[in-house]
């Protein structure tokens, strides 16, 4: 059988998998490398030890799903293309994002990931509140509706966890933008 060369991404990609269904505990590399067709060795070659591939996992899918987001939004012409975009990633699928809950879990467990999470979701209200800021509201309002909009999303995933494709996704958008984007204040 000819050597397979699994790439340091590759093993990050399968990591998050298992991660997102079980979180830290449920890393079984064996079986990972049996999914990935090489040895376990191939593993070591990347990763010092299991707190390192954690880590790795962790810092791939805080780029993706948070600064990969945030950047390709601020590409867009204006705030309203910017919290749409921003609103159909939200919105587009649960499949596979229980890792969020995952990392909740290990937060209780080690500061160090409590930290990580709570500096991410600021960081993700505070780029939607800057956006709505864009649009004219005061700092306060922009803020309180970007916490607003972050609970509800998160209530909205629990009650969706697992759907490949989320069912009326542009009904939930324009609820969102009717209710917490655009509403007219007191």
């Amino acid at each position: 059988m000819p050597k397979v060369v699994v790439t340091k991404e590759a093993w990050i990609r399968k990591g998050a998998e298992y991660f997102a269904q079980g979180g830290a505990d449920q890393l079984p590399i064996e079986k990972m490398a049996r999914e990935l067709h090489c040895s376990k060795s191939s593993f070591y070659w990347y990763f010092d030890s299991r707190e390192a591939f954690i880590s790795a996992i962790i810092e791939a899918w805080v780029e993706r799903y948070t600064h990969a987001v945030i950047t390709q939004a601020e590409s867009g012409p204006d705030a309203d293309e910017a919290i749409q975009h921003v609103l159909r990633v939200m919105f587009a699928t649960t499949k596979g994002h229980d890792f969020m809950y995952h990392l909740r879990r290990l937060g209780e467990r080690e500061a160090r990931y409590k930290e990580l999470i709570d500096g991410l979701e600021q960081k993700r209200m505070d780029f939607m509140a800057a956006l709505l800021r864009k649009k004219g509201l005061s700092a306060e309002e922009a803020m309180r509706r970007s916490v607003v909009l972050y609970h509800f999303y998160l209530g909205w995933h629990e009650r969706h966890k697992g759907q490949e494709q989320v069912a009326r996704m542009e009904d939930w958008i324009r609820l969102v933008r009717d209710v917490i984007i655009e509403a007219k204040g007191d």
